[in-house]
């Protein structure tokens, strides 16, 4: 197999606009909110990336892997609102990740949204020169949702953690799961998926 000059370009360059989009990603930590004109940007690099990559894979990734990775999707999205049966509550970290569960028939109102750590503290891994006033804001946020999670009745259902593998909010959450079945009074469960981009996917 060769790959010609165009291709080659086309990648090089998906990796400069990679690098932009994590550079930009940096400006929005911790809570992830892109608002104009970061938006507009964010946007357009990935409309970039689009042109530049998906002629790629088109050519080059086998119909039967593209056809592996649809079942899979779908897998997926089964198995999420299978564990999600019987009232049992969905955390996730992130509004646009309560949007994609909404989108493949999720119950919102089973859903719970930290919008960043679910402990205050942790937003100091995040950005360690946050200061003082904000972190009483989110400390705040933090002791709401903390409630919310406490107050509700365990007794007939259970809380998943629907993680993205490589997401570091998620990570900072998986950290703490276990002060978080201590609060709850028994074990919350966790559902991992490799991206949230799959759930746009069939």
């Amino acid at each position: 197999m060769k790959i010609n000059s165009e291709e080659i370009n086309s990648i090089l360059t998906s990796i400069d606009d990679l690098i932009e989009i994590k550079l930009l990603i940096r400006k929005i930590v911790p809570n992830y909110n892109l608002e104009e004109p970061l938006n507009e940007k964010f946007l357009s690099k990935l409309e970039d990336l689009q042109k530049k990559l998906q002629p790629i894979f088109s050519k080059y990734l086998k119909e039967d892997n593209i056809s592996k990775s649809k079942k899979l999707t779908k897998q997926i999205k089964e198995n999420i609102l299978e564990i999600m049966k019987n009232g049992n509550i969905a955390l996730v970290s992130a509004n646009s990740s309560k949007k994609k569960l909404k989108n493949i028939g999720f119950d919102p109102r089973l859903l719970i949204v930290s919008s960043g750590p679910l402990f205050f503290e942790d937003y100091k891994i995040v950005n360690p020169n946050i200061s003082e006033e904000a972190l009483k804001k989110i400390k705040k946020k933090c002791e709401r949702i903390l409630n919310q999670v406490k107050n509700e009745n365990w007794n007939q259902k259970d809380l998943v953690f629907i993680y993205e593998n490589n997401n570091p909010t998620d990570k900072l959450i998986l950290k703490r799961i276990n002060e978080l079945t201590k609060l709850i009074g028994k074990t919350v469960k966790t559902f991992e998926i490799i991206s949230w981009k799959v759930l746009d996917e069939i």
